[in-house]
């Protein structure tokens, strides 16, 4: 297959927009009484919880995994640690990752426009593989061009990136760690001015409420084909570069969650409707990748139990549906997505069991749970393994202690929360395009210890 150095997605540009559709009575974001950016919620109050664990744009982003008050206070954190970390683990194709920790994958704006991977980003990677997490999962990198959603975006979908993508495989090789590269495909998320002018697109042409939201052209049945052959493309890149896998990044509102939320998909063909069509778009994907790649490289996939956005566009049940027909996929481990790894179901909030224990108990057990959100402490990071999780995903932590994994085995372990200095910050390998992002997309909370 040749190479695709550019989007040239069948007319994905010039297609002719189709007429907005409404959005289903599902979504209705009023009523929940939610602030909605860039399709995803940001914290509100519901009847259900309180305060309403929901997913907010801009905290990949900026790297944060969030807490489950709504400030961050200046304090020290110490806690207990467990064996159970530090034990190796060998995955489903015969890959062995050294500990049950894993570095979350946080956009955060710091590599160059066209996608290569700067100093900055690599330096931050190199100091948390060298800090000891087991495997260390890149921002999300663009798959295709044209598809760009923050400045700085990493990209694996031109040759131009192996290179760097090469760099990151080894840095993290030497360190005895797994080296993971993410891919996120925007959709809708996709901003034109990033992009050469060129509209987003996603499953159908919708309009949501959000601040500056750009209404995306309707993907044809040969553009989705398209993207799909882009996914292969960017995998087999990544395998060419040496690194140990990939990640689909299937969670907080890109364009795998675009499919198959009811919210932003309204299609009536085979990518619609259904859980099985709606599911459909990730599963091909995936199904591609595992036929095209050696059995031996890694497939992660993130996804979200249910939908967190006022809108609802897909609730546990169909979520763990969902699992049920990725079991029989072929794919190495299941990263999920959530604000806090102890969230309970909204559609069940009088029940105890939480989403990361209902995931564990429908997804084969050969297939590990990487659980995330709000996980900061070693007792929190143990709590999460009792509760289902194979291993966990660390956002928050790992900007505070690139060497987390190493600390957390000291009685004396502690470690200050935000926020911090600029200074601090630099020190710990946060550039000043990531302090940026940290300024700027969560104004809501202060990382930042402004003079």
């Amino acid at each position: 297959m040749p190479e695709l150095t550019t989007i040239e997605i069948a007319q994905l540009h010039r297609a002719d927009v189709q007429p907005p559709q409404a959005v289903p009575s599902r979504y209705d974001p009023i009523r929940q009484g939610a602030k909605i950016i860039l399709g995803i919620p940001q914290p509100s109050r519901s009847q259900h919880m309180a305060p309403i664990q929901l997913q907010e744009p801009n905290a990949e982003q900026v790297g944060i995994s969030h807490t489950t008050d709504n400030s961050i206070a200046d304090k020290r954190i110490g806690s207990q640690v467990n064996e159970q970390f530090f034990q190796p683990y060998t995955f489903n194709n015969g890959a062995t990752v050294k500990n049950r920790l894993f570095m979350a994958p946080m956009t955060n704006g710091q590599s160059h426009p066209d996608g290569r991977f700067s100093e900055e980003e690599l330096n931050w990677l190199t100091m948390r593989a060298q800090g000891g997490f087991g495997a260390v999962i890149t921002a999300g990198a663009s798959p295709y061009e044209d598809d760009l959603y923050i400045e700085g975006q990493i990209g694996a979908f031109s040759d131009a990136h192996e290179d760097g993508l090469r760099r990151f495989a080894e840095m993290v090789k030497r360190e005895q760690a797994l080296s993971i590269v993410q891919l996120m495909p925007s959709g809708m998320r996709a901003k034109a001015k990033l992009n050469r002018g060129k509209q987003p697109a996603g499953p159908s042409v919708v309009q949501l409420p959000i601040p500056d939201f750009e209404q995306p052209r309707e993907l044809s049945e040969e553009q989705i084909h398209a993207i799909l052959d882009a996914l292969v493309d960017s995998a087999r890149r990544v395998h060419r570069a040496g690194a140990s896998g990939i990640e689909l990044h299937g969670a907080n509102g890109y364009l795998f969650t675009q499919f198959f939320s009811l919210t932003t998909n309204l299609r009536k063909d085979k990518w619609g409707g259904s859980v099985e069509n709606r599911a459909r778009f990730l599963l091909e994907a995936m199904r591609r990748i595992r036929a095209d790649l050696p059995s031996d490289f890694t497939i992660g996939v993130k996804i979200l139990a249910e939908d967190w956005n006022s809108g609802r566009g897909f609730d546990i049940d169909e979520g763990l549906e969902m699992l049920r027909m990725m079991n029989d996929v072929g794919f190495t481990y299941l990263n999920l997505s959530a604000m806090n790894a102890k969230e309970v179901s909204w559609k069940y909030p009088n029940q105890k069991q939480t989403n990361l224990s209902r995931v564990r108990g429908v997804l084969r057990g050969d297939i590990p749970v990487v659980a995330s959100g709000s996980l900061l402490t070693p007792q929190e990071v143990q709590d999460a393994l009792n509760d289902g999780a194979d291993m966990v995903a660390l956002g928050r932590a790992a900007i505070l202690a690139p060497d987390w994994p190493k600390r957390a085995a000291r009685p004396d372990f502690e470690i200050k929360n935000f926020p911090l200095t600029l200074e601090e910050l630099y020190a710990l390998g946060v550039s000043p395009k990531f302090v940026h992002a940290l300024r700027n997309g969560l104004s809501m909370w202060k990382f930042i210890k402004e003079n």
